[in-house]
This record gives structure tokens, C-alpha cells and sequence, in this order.
């Protein structure tokens, strides 16, 4: 805990409901592109878009080697109803944008009712201080059956963090950060390190 003007306040801790509500009045964290939000008691759900990424099979590549740009192949299209079959692996962004003040983080993970079908949301699951950007989701189809999702439903849950202090160097500044200001699914950009 920290005294600030007499008033105890709890930082590294998870945002409640409140707090989350408070962070966005004051502007530490900003939400955009969907309305209302889904606030839980201490989450967000967060809703997909109608873009959509699936990963190829590539004759040429049939391996996919992570220094090489070329053999991490995905196909994009927009969809309003989305089959998602046995083994197939997509990528898919919600329609909220995020911005992080650059004292708070977040975790983001599949909603559990999905998870219970057999629904793999994987959902990039960290974000530093600083980030903006839509959340890129990713999903695997454990069952043997088809999975049908639509746009705009609620897939994955953001949980917030305050940290301790503002980060010295928040993403929105560090030379290497490969997502920042995504709109979009974005494949993997293992590529670019060194």
C-alpha cells in the first residue's frame, strides 16, 4: 500500500470492477470500439471482430521455421458467421482497441464456457504498460466436430493490474515492439528478433 494525500492506495494489485471504472474515467486505461462495455466484477469481456486469419498449409514451406517470414502463412477474410473445424488454428481480433496508462497491465485469457466445449482461446495473454491496440485471439478447435462462432460475441476476458510504479520504458517506446497499434489479427512477428 501507498499513502498518497492521505488516502491508502493498492497498487500490483487486480482492479475490481471499481476500480476498472475509475482507471477509465481518469484515462489510465481506455476502451474503445464496442459499447457497452462488459465489465465483471473484475474483468472485461471483450467481443471479436468480423476479421479472421487461418493458418495455411503451404506445399512449399512444410515446415514453419521462425527466422523465415515467408513460412508463417495465414489467408485473412472477414466473417459474420465463422465454422471452425478440428485442428484448424485462427487468429482473430476483438473489436475493442485498448490503450494502457503506462501503469497497468493486463491478462487476458478465454472465457472458461468456451473452454468447456472444447473451444482453445489462447488470446496472446500478456500486455505490458503502454500497449494500444486490439487484442489478437488465438483458436483451436479441441473437439472432433465443428465449432461455429459469430462476430461480436464475447470469447475472452481482460484482467488489470496495476503496477507498483509507471514503467521507465512502457511499450508504446520500446524499440522492439512488434504489436503496437495493431487493427487487425496480426501473425507472429518472431521473425524480427535478434
Amino acid at each position: 500500500m501507498k499513502m498518497n494525500n492521505n488516502k491508502i492506495t493498492k497498487i500490483g494489485s487486480v482492479l475490481s470492477d471499481r476500480d476498472i471504472k475509475q482507471a477509465l474515467k481518469n484515462k489510465e486505461l481506455l476502451i474503445d470500439g464496442y459499447k457497452p462495455l462488459y465489465i465483471g466484477p473484475s474483468s472485461i469481456d471483450l467481443h471479436i471482430s468480423n476479421i479472421a486469419k487461418i493458418l495455411i498449409d503451404n506445399d512449399k514451406y512444410w515446415k514453419i521455421d521462425l527466422r523465415n517470414k515467408k513460412t508463417i502463412n495465414f489467408k485473412e477474410f472477414k466473417f459474420k458467421k465463422l465454422t471452425i473445424y478440428p485442428e484448424d488454428f485462427y487468429l482473430i481480433s476483438t473489436k475493442e482497441y485498448l490503450t494502457f496508462g503506462n501503469n497497468i497491465v493486463g491478462f487476458l485469457q478465454g472465457r472458461s464456457s468456451l473452454a468447456r466445449i472444447g473451444l482453445n482461446i489462447h488470446a496472446s495473454g500478456y500486455f505490458d504498460a503502454g500497449f494500444s491496440g486490439t487484442a489478437t485471439l488465438e483458436l483451436t478447435n479441441f473437439t472432433k466436430r465443428p465449432i461455429i462462432i459469430y462476430e461480436g460475441m464475447r470469447l475472452c476476458q481482460m484482467v488489470f493490474i496495476r503496477t507498483e510504479s509507471p514503467a521507465e520504458i512502457p511499450y508504446s517506446i520500446k524499440k522492439d515492439s512488434k504489436y503496437q497499434g495493431q487493427i487487425k489479427p496480426e501473425a507472429s512477428k518472431i521473425y524480427k528478433d535478434k
